[in-house]
């Protein structure tokens, strides 16, 4: 597989992750159960740490890469 081709596939999957977590926070929010807010709150930010990490080594992964 392609350096380029592997980077977009890491690219789709970082902005799936993120965009899954952010549907399901906001599913939850119209919980009554105030647990659910808790998780919102613990878990927000390592979701937007692995997010920042996936994307950072993509990021690199496409500096590295070279078109044939």
């Amino acid at each position: 597989m392609r350096t380029r081709n592997l980077g977009f596939l890491v690219l789709g999957f970082t902005y799936s992750v993120l965009l899954i977590s952010f549907a399901t926070f906001y599913w939850l929010r119209n919980s009554e159960s105030l647990l659910y807010y808790w998780c919102v709150i613990l878990l927000c930010p390592a979701t937007l740490w692995l997010w920042a990490l996936i994307s950072w080594c993509d990021s690199e992964m496409f500096a590295s890469s070279k078109d044939e």
